[in-house]
């Protein structure tokens, strides 16, 4: 696991005097902060573990609680959280350059709007309306990256609804053909459509390249998936008309230019 140092201040932390009892509006704001930062390269709000646990009042240590969730709900490090450094306060009798290095985990919203939801007291349900609130505010004052999420997931979809119906596609051709259709081939179509969207790459080769781990469409930009997505719902097309693998893959680059082109035409408008 990568250990970041932490972007909280000491003023981020719950606050030594705070208790269990149910705390609401904007004291939140204050024991369990929500600050713009970054989980796996992705621009994100996040929140301290940390100080989720102080202010749900959980009986648990930290460190306990904190790693049997992540355990028990399949939390992915690098995508649902980041584990960082804090240094405490000195060690009692210690020189004053001897630190304690305790960690926290930052946490995505969604992340800690669960691990919330989960508590099952009314710390815990209250702790979910705000990061809820938190969410709707970021939608208002900032519709635009609202609206970036929304396209980025739509383009998302759309290139996952297309895999299945494309794979469909090429199995009936080759049926009609007398032809066995095997995994190698889908997987031979998948890549041929990469390589035009990520340069001559495959994905999981663009992933590697690029440092990138898990699932590589998780790291794809908007555009990369609406490309992608237009030439798997094309490909369909030319396999539904008789086009062999060589003449389809000329199609779909020429295709593909003529789209990039459109975008770049749209963007300069």
């Amino acid at each position: 696991m990568n250990i970041e140092k932490s972007r909280f201040t000491s003023e981020a932390a719950p606050q030594p005097n705070s208790n269990n009892s149910v705390i609401t509006g904007n004291d939140f704001a204050a024991i369990v902060p929500v600050i713009s930062g970054q989980i796996g390269g992705r621009e994100t709000n996040i929140a301290s573990a940390k100080a989720l646990h102080k202010v749900m009042g959980v009986g648990r240590d930290f460190t306990t609680w904190i790693k049997g969730r992540i355990a028990q709900y399949g939390f992915a490090a690098g995508v649902d959280y980041v584990a960082v450094e804090n240094l405490s306060s000195p060690v009692s009798g210690s020189t004053k350059f001897r630190q304690q290095v305790a960690h926290d985990y930052l946490l995505s919203l969604d992340m800690a709007k669960e691990l919330a939801m989960v508590e099952r007291n009314e710390q815990g349900r209250a702790v979910r309306r705000y990061f809820i609130q938190c969410e709707e505010e970021l939608q208002r004052s900032v519709p635009e990256i609202a609206a970036s999420y929304r396209r980025q997931l739509k383009a998302r979809i759309s290139a996952a609804n297309n895999f299945m119906p494309m794979c469909h596609a090429l199995n009936m051709a080759r049926a009609e053909q007398g032809k066995v259709t095997q995994q190698h081939h889908y997987t031979n179509e998948s890549n041929m459509l990469s390589r035009i969207v990520l340069g001559g790459l495959t994905a999981r080769q663009w992933a590697r390249v690029n440092g990138h781990a898990g699932e590589p469409r998780d790291h794809m930009n908007t555009e990369q998936m609406e490309h992608l997505a237009y030439l798997e719902s094309t490909n369909i097309t030319l396999i539904d008309m008789g086009m062999g693998y060589d003449q389809r893959k000329g199609e779909l680059t020429r295709l593909s230019q003529r789209w990039l082109a459109k975008r770049l035409e749209a963007t300069h408008d």
